[in-house]
């Protein structure tokens, strides 16, 4: 049945309307000359995959940093608006100003960005391989013995980064996308590779560690930050201040423990953060 004609054409401009919007806030630049007393409404993207620092956008828990970056910034009068985007597609749009921040991200991978002082996470990477396999990773020279693969993107360590660089996609493969921790954990256990690199919380976290065993991480390890978009250098920087006000007032009042209780994390995972701020019987 076709139905009226002009209740369908209306149905579908309202909708390309709405999906005009909807692109256009995403779209539009940030603006540069922010007040620090003017309340914003401050964008954020990550994937959703990254749990627990960032998961869906659409589900009450949406990762422990983008809810301690809410919680930071409304602290300080403003809001934030939270939508999931591959981390390559997140960068770029961070980098072009039209998304206002992404999170977490490390230093490395954001050249140019305006930081906070304060971090919202700690990152472990460590080589996971099938049960029965008899590899252990012993540094950077054990690498030459097997074929890995990763995340595209990512910045691991220094010279894990130089053998990817050197090796990629001969006895390295990067991968991108969406349920990324799933697709390692398959590639390893069918045999295609000898073992994944991913972050240690978010493969366990998300229970894509099953029939693999930790065969060692590396040394050094990354703090994550709200990157905030080098674009708009006003705007960004009156952000930062605002997020780093406003998870010093957390901080002390116990919200940013709680935040991490409710993911079943302690206080190891946010720089700054003593144990004894996030004892069991912290508000």
């Amino acid at each position: 049945m076709a139905g009226n004609p002009g209740s369908l054409s209306y149905g579908v401009w309202f909708r390309a309307l709405a999906v005009n919007l909807i692109g256009l806030f995403w779209s539009l630049p940030a603006g540069s000359e922010v007040p620090d007393g003017e309340s914003l409404t401050v964008s954020v993207a990550a994937p959703a995959y990254w749990c627990p620092y960032a998961c869906e956008a659409d589900k009450a828990r949406r990762g422990f940093t983008v809810e301690i970056a809410r919680t930071a910034l409304e602290a300080s009068g403003h809001s934030i608006v939270y939508r999931n985007m591959p981390y390559d597609r997140a960068l770029v749009e961070t980098a072009r100003g039209n998304v206002d921040a992404i999170v977490p991200a490390f230093r490395g991978e954001t050249p140019g960005f305006i930081l906070p002082r304060h971090a919202v996470s700690v990152t472990e990477y460590c080589f996971y391989v099938s049960s029965d396999a008899p590899w252990r990773y012993a540094g950077p020279d054990s690498l030459d013995t097997i074929r890995f693969v990763a995340t595209s993107g990512y910045s691991y360590a220094e010279a894990v980064d130089a053998h990817i660089a050197a090796n990629l996609d001969q006895d390295v493969t990067l991968i991108k996308g969406d349920d990324i921790p799933r697709r390692l954990r398959e590639l390893v256990l069918i045999g295609r590779f000898d073992a994944l690199l991913d972050d240690r919380l978010l493969l366990e976290y998300s229970g894509e560690h099953v029939g693999l065993v930790n065969a060692g991480c590396l040394e050094e390890r990354h703090t994550g930050y709200l990157a905030l978009s080098p674009k708009h250098p006003d705007r960004s920087n009156a952000i930062a201040r605002a997020f780093d006000r406003g998870i010093k007032e957390i901080r002390a009042d116990g919200r940013l423990c709680t935040i991490l209780d409710h993911y079943g994390l302690d206080a190891d995972f946010v720089p700054g953060v003593e144990p004894v701020d996030c004892r069991p019987d912290s508000p």
